[in-house]
């Protein structure tokens, strides 16, 4: 390709971002200060500091767009964001719209299409549309809020499954209720028996948000689903970096060293706990390791990777990766058979951990770590 010709392309492409930035006046860049995880404690903090805010949630979207339904993001006043719809100039239209609603608490499904300008700011073959629900709120909270968004950050940190339905009755939109058990939870009897019903055969069991309307109401209805959880065994070099990367990923972590001065919670500020187990033994005690678990062992030497490894291969976890050369994995292999371990099961564990990226450094080694559980976690999900 021509020099000029793609110098020429590189002026015009630079003319037409700060062109189409100022047609949509979007002033700043919001600054991002989480991933696409859950945004319950970001709430839970900002309804404790009496600041205005708003959600954006995708509830339906249409061709190629930014983000799918499920995908959500807080916005304040100075247009900081936590979360994400998925980025572009789409994301900063409804940055402003979320801004836009903060004169008083409101609710609105809104629809955002991908014109020729949006579309050529975020570099997509065709177009699409958004659905966005939007919703602002505004001090003084009532203790009810407070209380609704305590108990939903309380189930999500215990890693439990739930339903968050927002009932709007005409410009009234209500406290959230928290369904964990159908018939039985406090709140489910305001509810409409068939809303109930729905969810006791699990029509809402899929990661996007739901509007469904019962009786003359339209109701939210938002899946609480898990993160994944990655317990990082060891807690040195490699564990360190793993462990401030997997979080970006939206992987909740859990870091278990035997050593005090490893096993810090200054050293993991995402971490969801941070444990000290003398001898690594027993290590998961206290944890529900299960089919949305990860391990990573990566402690500091064969015989404490040979004990996490025996006790790992007795859960349900979906990925158990190793550390090591294959010479140390074929001799920890080899004890554990004699234990009485099967082959089958071994064989099963990701060792060497990692993709095959020609690793040298801790923090390479952690993103060769985080590429393998990010490909057995799409792939699990999947299945």
């Amino acid at each position: 390709m021509n020099i000029h010709y793609q110098l020429g392309l590189f002026v015009f492409n630079l003319l037409f971002y700060s062109i189409a930035i100022k047609f949509f006046d979007y002033e700043t860049i919001p600054k991002k200060e989480k991933s696409m995880g859950s945004l319950y404690k970001d709430i839970k903090n900002a309804l404790s500091k009496d600041q205005p805010f708003a959600l954006a949630m995708i509830v339906s979207h249409k061709g190629s767009t930014p983000g799918t339904s499920g995908s959500w993001m807080l916005v304040r006043q100075d247009k900081t964001i936590a979360g994400t719809i998925g980025g572009g100039l789409v994301e900063a239209k409804v940055m402003n719209a979320c801004v836009g609603m903060m004169d008083k608490a409101q609710s609105q499904i809104k629809a955002f299409h991908l014109d020729q300008a949006l579309k050529a700011g975020m570099d997509m073959i065709c177009g699409g549309s958004l659905g966005v629900w939007l919703r602002s709120f505004v001090p003084p909270f009532s203790k009810e809020f407070l209380n609704a968004f305590e108990i939903i950050a309380e189930i999500e940190n215990k890693g439990e499954s739930a339903l968050v339905i927002t009932r709007i009755s005409g410009d009234t939109v209500q406290v959230p209720v928290v369904l964990k058990n159908s018939h039985n939870d406090p709140g489910a009897s305001i509810l409409p028996e068939d809303l109930l019903a729905d969810a006791a055969g699990r029509a809402f069991s899929g990661p996007g948000l739901s509007c469904q309307v019962y009786g003359q109401d339209l109701y939210i209805i938002q899946p609480l689903i898990p993160r994944q959880t990655l317990y990082i065994c060891g807690a040195g070099h490699v564990g360190y970096q793993l462990g401030q990367m997997a979080h970006i990923t939206d992987f909740s972590t859990v870091i278990i060293d035997d050593r005090p001065e490893f096993a810090d919670p200054a050293r993991f500020p995402h971490a969801r706990q941070v444990k000290i187990v003398p001898g690594f033994n027993p290590v998961f005690d206290g944890f529900n390791v299960d089919e949305n678990s990860y391990i990573a062992i990566l402690t500091r030497g064969h015989l404490y990777d040979q004990i996490v490894l025996e006790q790992a291969l007795y859960t349900r976890a979906a990925y158990i990766g190793m550390i090591g050369s294959r010479k140390k994995r074929e001799l920890i292999y080899g004890n554990l058979m004699d234990k009485g371990i099967s082959k089958q099961a071994l064989d099963a564990v990701y060792s060497p951990i990692g993709t095959a990226i020609k690793a040298q450094t801790p923090a390479e080694l952690a993103v060769s770590i985080l590429g393998e559980l990010i490909l057995v976690r799409a792939t699990h999900k999947k299945s």
